[in-house]
């Protein structure tokens, strides 16, 4: 596949750019935080620039947690990751989190003829349409654990959910 192709399909990640647009258009705060998961952006800071230009609370893990917190995991990616994945899961049950539909969105990021007030509109329509509150995770363990949940007590189960 090609780089558009990919992109088309919903198969590349949404930019700092991108994702300013979006929030602004789902009428964020530019007071918002933003917490970015996982490693530093090909591009480091540079990459971010859009995104902070217009939400410049955005926050990670390094920036939350103090050196000597996460010094012992600097070397484990999983163990990163985890610590990101625990994050996810505080927030989510308590605050708005956003699971774009890329392969519906990008078109849209991508059309420069489209009005600020139309790019509002159809982003909040597709937006709703990919929302929905976070559902249970059933006895499948083939299932994404951002989109379907791992229930917070699983011993109230008699057996695995696994």
């Amino acid at each position: 596949m090609t780089y558009i192709q990919r992109r088309l399909a919903g198969l590349c990640q949404i930019n700092a750019l991108e994702m300013a647009r979006l929030l602004k258009a789902l009428g964020a705060p530019g007071s918002a935080q933003v917490y970015i998961a996982g490693g530093e952006p090909f591009g480091r800071n540079k990459a971010l620039q859009p995104l902070v230009a217009e939400f410049p609370n955005v926050v990670t893990k390094e920036k939350l947690a103090q050196n000597e917190e996460l010094s012992q995991y600097i070397n484990k990616s999983s163990a990163l990751a985890a610590i990101d994945y625990i994050g996810h899961r505080a927030n989510v049950m308590h605050r708005k989190y956003i699971k774009p539909n890329k392969q519906a969105m990008h078109p849209f990021f991508d059309d420069t003829c489209i009005s600020d007030a139309e790019f509002r509109s159809i982003m909040r329509k597709l937006h709703n349409k990919s929302q929905g509150q976070p559902k249970m995770r059933a006895n499948r363990s083939n299932r994404d654990v951002i989109a379907y949940l791992i229930p917070e007590c699983m011993c109230k189960h008699k057996t695995g959910i696994f």
